[in-house]
């Protein structure tokens, strides 16, 4: 299947709002912190809110194919929907 596929509601869907990210080193879960979108794929970083842990090294980087990005599909004007900045 291509990933510029068109999904239908009867078929299995990411929501990445659905997902909890923990931390390898601290073992805190992370924070969503920036939305990219991309070819086919959407890019999702977190990362932990404390002073333990080093963002370059614990960063946590989620890629969702397009056709199964529930939330991105829903919000596709926000991203995140306000919730984390742009970029990464």
């Amino acid at each position: 299947m291509d990933v510029n596929d068109v999904k239908t509601e009867t078929e299995p869907m990411i929501n990445i709002r659905d997902l909890s990210i923990r931390c390898g080193c601290c073992e805190t879960y992370q924070t969503l912190s920036s939305y990219a979108p991309g070819d086919g794929y959407n890019v999702y970083t977190y990362e932990c809110e404390n002073d333990t842990c080093r963002p370059e090294q614990t960063r946590t980087l989620v890629e969702v194919p397009v056709v199964l990005d529930l939330f991105a599909q829903r919000h596709p004007e926000s991203g995140c929907d306000g919730g984390c900045g742009t970029g990464g």
